[in-house]
């Protein structure tokens, strides 16, 4: 027999015995929500930002992968300062949820900072959601 033999008959029983495991095992099965469509928030009035005029935006939330986050992370770590003893949560950041809602609506992130409270709340909102929290869960 020679060492490819043995790694089979090593695999075989790793497998083995990863299955009986796995039937003895009780899991939790992770909660993923349904698709969503994609938002849109139309304007009152268009709404100027940098010479050019929007009568709306749409956020596709669903369109974000891994990458599109680890992006936006890298964006918020240079643009924020942290204090030395701060220990930062980008996700949980208005600059972080500012950052991923613009790559979203493809508007610079400029364009979501100047929005008027009533938008931009809705706006951080969908965005925190986009990132696991909302508002209506730290309520609970």
């Amino acid at each position: 027999m020679n060492n490819n033999d043995d790694d089979v008959t090593a695999t075989e029983e790793v497998n083995r015995l990863a299955q009986a495991a796995d039937a003895e095992a009780e899991y939790l099965e992770l909660r993923v929500e349904p698709a969503q469509p994609p938002r849109l928030l139309r304007f009152d009035e268009p709404f100027e930002f940098d010479g050019q005029k929007y009568k709306q935006l749409i956020f596709d939330w669903d369109s974000l992968i891994g990458k599109d986050f680890q992006r936006a992370e890298r964006t918020f770590t240079k643009l924020y300062k942290a204090d030395r003893n701060e220990v930062v949560l980008p996700e949980m950041k208005h600059l972080y949820q500012t950052i991923l809602a613009a790559q979203v609506a493809n508007v610079p992130p400029g364009l979501i900072m100047k929005l008027p409270r009533r938008y931009y709340i809705a706006v951080r909102n969908e965005a925190l959601k986009a990132c696991g929290s909302s508002p209506e869960e730290e309520k609970v």
